[in-house]
């Protein structure tokens, strides 16, 4: 019986000295502020490399991380800092300081604006039409730029002259307001011919808003609201020319001209033309398919 006691106080007299043993390495952490004095870094990351022990600094910057004879390599962190690594053989107190990184990584984000999109910030439903979604269609005027957009539905009212006519929620004019640059151009009489005198080379973007809306511009706003922004020569190329043939012997031709002035003052000559002299009467019935026309616009900005 006595020998077995004697053994178990060995073994605790044995465990009690492998707790006493246990070894750490302790420190402080610092950072180099502008004025070149030095200040502890509370926060920081400090751990053993492919390990999962570390710690933290507390407010002195201090830290203390126990030690095995298998670990020598530590990690020191932190955000806006460079991350050191830091050679120990054995227990003992370091004292390091953290260098900051003069810039972050770079981060792009990048995002291709739809053609054609709503905005969501606006109490109102308009859809905006850049001059990306008018290149899609072979459009020359005003009138054919909504032929790749449902929102509006584009109808021949005259057969005769081949004009188009808006017509949104099923109303055509005057229920529908029509503005260049929110300046009511299109309206009265002006219905029927008004859309095929802007060249669609002029179009900047299209802003369609549907239902009744604002009467600011105007009292036909009833269906809806059509508005054009055109062409500033502020922002528009410099030298632009654009030349149109189809088959039908229609030919078109546009060209663009801007120069700057100085820092306040610039000026645009547009120049647009269009011409049909090809007679078509595919079904011989003594009538032609397309009416015959000669149009020249000029603008200057």
């Amino acid at each position: 019986m006595r020998n077995y006691i004697v053994a178990i106080t060995v073994i605790f007299t044995f465990a009690l000295s492998e707790i006493h043993a246990q070894q750490f390495v302790t420190g402080t952490i610092y950072e180099t502020t502008n004025n070149n004095t030095e200040a502890p870094l509370s926060g920081a990351n400090v751990y053993w490399l492919d390990t999962t022990v570390g710690t933290i600094t507390n407010n002195d910057g201090e830290f203390k991380i126990p030690y095995q004879r298998r670990n020598s390599k530590l990690i020191v962190s932190y955000v806006g800092f460079k991350t050191d690594t830091i050679t120990i053989n054995e227990p003992t107190e370091i004292r390091h300081w953290l260098i900051e990184e003069s810039s972050l990584d770079e981060v792009v984000l990048q995002n291709r604006r739809q053609t054609a999109f709503r905005s969501y910030l606006q109490a109102q439903n308009v859809t905006n039409i850049s001059s990306e979604e008018l290149l899609k269609a072979a459009c020359c005027n005003l009138s054919e730029s909504f032929e790749t957009n449902p929102s509006i539905d584009v109808n021949f009212p005259d057969a005769l002259t081949g004009n188009r006519q808006i017509r949104m929620l099923g109303l055509t004019s005057p229920y529908t307001l029509i503005t260049l640059e929110n300046i009511p151009a299109i309206r009265g009489a002006s219905q029927s011919y008004g859309l095929s005198f802007v060249p669609g080379t002029w179009v900047e973007s299209i802003q369609i808003s549907k239902g009744a809306g604002s009467v600011v511009n105007g009292f036909e706003s009833i269906a809806g609201q059509i508005n054009a922004e055109l062409q500033k020569p502020a922002t528009d190329d410099a030298f632009f020319v654009n030349a149109y043939a189809g088959n039908d012997g229609r030919f078109e031709l546009n060209n663009h001209l801007n120069f700057k002035l100085n820092e306040k003052w610039h000026t645009g000559l547009y120049l647009h033309g269009n011409l049909r002299e090809a007679k078509m009467d595919d079904n011989d019935d003594g009538f032609l398919d397309m009416p015959l026309a000669k149009q020249l616009n000029l603008m200057n900005r």
